[in-house]
């Protein structure tokens, strides 16, 4: 049964590994073309990867990780719904835009306004539940 467990896993990260892929070129801000220059295949063949209309090779996921300055592994764990290093859940809809969006904004401020930031957003949540 583990073993089935695992298979499908796998199989829903190679599902996946498109949407990774687009979210993070995204918050890098990269366009679809400049990442395929990167990798050295062209938009198109990317472009059917992100929408999983086709799967990578070996080769170009290795040349999208490294271009993407990640690791094939990374991408999997994000695909399967973890972070590798921290441990935490990545649910869908963090590959969504605005959460992409909100990341690369967050990532952008210094460590004192990122606190702030988090005290807002915490705020606005218990906000939101008695409400």
């Amino acid at each position: 049964m583990r073993f089935v467990l695992s298979v499908r896993t796998f199989e829903n990260a190679r599902m996946n590994i498109g949407k990774v892929i687009r979210a993070l070129r995204t918050e890098r801000g990269d366009s679809l073309e400049k990442l395929a220059f990167d990798v050295g295949t062209d938009a198109s063949n990317l472009s059917r990867i992100e929408r999983g209309l086709q799967q990578p090779s070996e080769e170009i996921l290795k040349a999208i990780a490294s271009a993407l300055h990640s690791s094939v592994a990374e991408l999997y764990a994000l695909a399967e719904g973890r972070r590798l290093a921290a441990g935490s859940e990545v649910h869908p809809d963090d590959l969504a835009r605005d959460a992409v969006q909100m990341r690369k904004y967050f990532r952008s401020l210094t460590p004192e306004y990122q606190k702030l930031a988090l005290e807002i957003v915490k705020t606005l949540v218990r906000t939101q539940a008695k409400g």
